[in-house]
């Protein structure tokens, strides 16, 4: 591949969730719009809320595991926005993995705690929709349905593990390295697709 053939490279053109193009088997951009945002305030305020929730998620479940499941459930927040919307919808950012993120604390909570007096699971469950509410549907360039979606995908997939972990455990230190590697395989190979394609 010869990038310097890229070069200036549009970053945005090449990775955003473009709806019609996903949909067309460009399935990178569902991975690659996590890693644009569209001006730094947007960044930070994903760095800040995102990282504490990951953090959080991390302590749960090992970070090889949680980073694969959070951009498994923003990746898949996008396929589906991109199945729903018009052909010529795009978007980017990290809050619909941010999002995924509390969909899988929410999830862990609800099938750990659910015979708990505490009712613990209500908790992120309350966060993620008092954060969509003053965060996710506000702004001319808020993308409702991927945060939505990111949020269904992490719940179905915090589900999932739950369940897993609770039979055979969380995974050991070396399968939690060969998970962490491959979720930046699979982010890097993904800019590759779309140098590639571009």
């Amino acid at each position: 591949i010869d990038l310097l053939a890229h070069h200036p490279v549009d970053w945005v053109a090449l990775g955003n969730a473009h709806a019609g193009r996903i949909m067309a088997g460009q399935w990178w951009r569902t991975i690659t719009a996590l890693t644009l945002h569209a001006d730094w305030p947007h960044l930070l305020s994903n760095i800040a809320i995102g990282g504490f929730f990951i953090h959080r998620l991390c302590r749960e479940l090992g970070s090889g595991l949680s980073w694969s499941l959070v951009v498994a459930a923003g990746s898949l927040g996008n396929l589906v926005n991109a199945w729903l919307h018009s052909p010529s919808h795009r978007a980017v950012g990290a809050s619909t993995a941010v999002f995924g993120a509390l969909g899988l604390l929410a999830a862990l909570n609800l099938i750990r705690y659910r015979h708990s007096l505490r009712r613990r699971w209500l908790l992120p469950v309350a966060a993620a929709l008092a954060l969509l509410a003053m965060l996710g549907t506000e702004g001319e360039r808020t993308d409702v349905g991927a945060h939505l979606f990111g949020f269904a995908a992490g719940l179905l997939l915090g589900v999932a593990t739950a369940l897993v972990t609770a039979r055979r455990g969380l995974p050991r230190r070396l399968l939690n390295g060969l998970l962490a590697t491959a979720t930046a395989a699979m982010v890097l190979g993904g800019w590759l697709a779309a140098l590639t394609a571009g």
